[in-house]
């Protein structure tokens, strides 16, 4: 008996053992939780020798809508929007990190994305599209698509958007007028609780600054948006230099941004500033580690899946070692 009692604590030793080392917190996988890389890494499928910049992914977990500016249809010319679902995969057996633009394994998700693909060239003009904000909202069983963009066909930017929340197959670009001026407007992104939105323009200086209108979070989307009404502008003075302060993104209570001013890397770095007690923090550089002596430009933040620590942060930077011109890259950010 002696032995046998023995010979069975020695078997539940070993089980225990090899779930200890495949799964640390149990559950059949090695990796459970993944990480981020702390350097930034190219998002190679994505890019090109021509500039691939200004992106936007809603948050939707592996599978997420991406689309950017890029200037590879002109072949380095004016800059389109273009469209590109975006794999993140985590390997929680042998803990790689994989990001592609292939989706063979998720159609079916695909197919709810269709919408954006068969409309996104309705905003391409022989102007410049920039600064893409894609936003995705539900009712029911159903998913709306609302794209917020910044062209200039017409002269300086402008503030315009599309939408399928009326017509399935999206509106005619349409201006968002409330935000625009006979200046340079561009980078619209709401708050977390769509009480403003923010936005970058020239209109008071030569330089950039950051500006928001409040509004009212109750409208449906395209109502809003497609209102004439006056709004008061306001200028975001904590967030806002002498120097040119662009592209800013919103995630919970966290703002990232690109700016040139004084104490920088080199060109444009990227920044980040936390709402906290009803306003914004000093902002803070992302440092040498993510930022270079080159341009760091939009970034913009993704809820992957992959870590509960961290962020994805996706930017563009013209930095050494690329495939030519600003390319993509992604990074992971510690969570506030």
């Amino acid at each position: 008996m002696k032995t046998l009692n023995q010979s069975f604590l020695l078997i539940l030793l070993i089980l225990l053992i090899a779930c200890d080392e495949t799964t640390p917190g149990g559950g059949g996988y090695k990796y459970n939780t993944g990480s981020l890389p702390e350097a930034p890494v190219n998002l190679e499928d994505f890019n090109t020798e021509y500039d691939d910049y200004n992106s936007t992914a809603p948050s939707l977990g592996g599978l997420i809508p991406f689309c950017f500016s890029t200037n590879r249809k002109s072949l380095g010319n004016n800059f389109d929007v273009i469209y590109q679902p975006m794999n993140v995969n985590f390997d929680k057996t042998t803990g790689e990190l994989t990001i592609s633009n292939e989706y063979s394994n998720w159609t079916s998700v695909a197919d709810r994305f269709y919408p954006i693909q068969n409309n996104i060239n309705k905003i391409n003009t022989s102007g410049n599209e920039f600064g893409p904000n894609l936003i995705i909202t539900h009712d029911f069983n159903d998913i709306y698509f609302t794209l917020l963009y910044a062209s200039n066909v017409s002269g300086n930017f402008q503030v315009n958007f599309i939408s399928n929340h009326t017509e399935s197959n999206f509106t005619e670009p349409k201006e968002v007028a409330f935000l625009n001026s006979e200046f340079d407007d561009l980078y619209p992104c709401f708050n977390s609780d769509n009480t403003k939105i923010y936005f970058c323009s020239n209109r008071e200086e030569d330089n950039f600054d950051f500006y928001s209108a409040k509004v009212n979070p109750k409208m449906d989307l395209e109502s809003l948006l497609s209102d004439d009404a006056q709004y008061e502008i306001s200028k975001e003075e904590a967030l806002s230099s002498t120097a040119d302060d662009k592209c800013p993104f919103i995630f919970g209570n966290k703002m990232v941004f690109a700016s040139n001013r004084e104490g920088g890397f080199g060109g444009f770095d990227l920044y980040y500033s936390i709402y906290e007690n009803g306003k914004w923090s000093q902002p803070i550089n992302f440092g040498e580690t993510i930022n270079s002596e080159f341009d760091e430009y939009r970034p913009i933040l993704i809820n992957e899946g992959v870590s509960y620590t961290q962020t994805m942060m996706v930017f563009s930077s013209n930095r050494t070692g690329g495939k030519g011109g600003f390319d993509l890259y992604f990074v992971g950010v510690d969570n506030e």
